[in-house]
């Protein structure tokens, strides 16, 4: 269960992910009323004249749903692979974090700006051959153009924390998308912090 076993799932009103926190702040939180207990541990704490369960995963009382990108996802060599799924866009050959690069496709010599549209996945080997020219002068056309990724928050969350099928508590698979943050991990590079966060801080829920 490794990093995870000792932790707390927050669902929001609709039951998708919003937070993970230490099992003494869900016990905290759910003593204290702010939470309801979707599912119960083993684990169990003694009062004097009673005791309580300390829960895997807990629903917030009265959250609204938080749906929304605050800005998309973090511009960065990551994410741009993670767009790309990890292909060159000029050979579509697949290739490890460790074995690619990017590729301006308006070069900066010639004005181009690093941006998602500008930018894409490339081996090293075509990067090379590429150069310094535009695909217009190389005849290279790419499948598809490249643009600002669209990532469901609930996609985005299990990189935030860098859960991932292998260390993720039986109990929470059902709460959690980890389609993203499965393939990122295979193929070579630490989830978190992958994105930008996508929640905005809850001001009565501190970690």
């Amino acid at each position: 269960m490794g990093s995870f076993d000792r932790k707390v799932l927050v669902l929001d009103s609709r039951y998708e992910p919003v937070k993970v926190v230490t099992m003494e702040l869900g016990f905290v939180l759910l003593y204290a009323g702010r939470v309801t207990s979707v599912q119960d541990s083993d684990r169990v704490i003694h009062g004097v004249s009673r005791s309580w369960k300390v829960p895997w995963i807990v629903r917030l009382e009265g959250c609204r749903p938080r749906t929304k990108r605050l800005n998309g996802p973090r511009f960065s060599r990551q994410n741009i692979y993670l767009r790309d799924g990890f292909r060159c866009q000029y050979c579509q050959c697949l290739g490890l974090a460790s074995t690619l690069t990017l590729d301006h496709l308006l070069p900066s010599a010639k004005g181009g700006k690093t941006t998602w549209e500008n930018i894409v996945t490339a081996c090293k080997s075509c990067n090379m051959k590429k150069g310094a020219k535009t695909i217009e002068e190389l005849g290279i056309k790419l499948q598809r153009p490249p643009s600002r990724p669209q990532l469901h928050p609930t996609a985005l969350f299990p990189l935030r924390y860098g859960i991932t099928t292998k260390n993720s508590p039986p109990v929470w698979l059902p709460y959690l998308d980890l389609s993203v943050a499965d393939r990122a991990l295979a193929l070579g590079f630490e989830a978190s912090p992958v994105f930008i966060p996508v929640f905005q801080q809850d001001p009565g829920i501190q970690v």
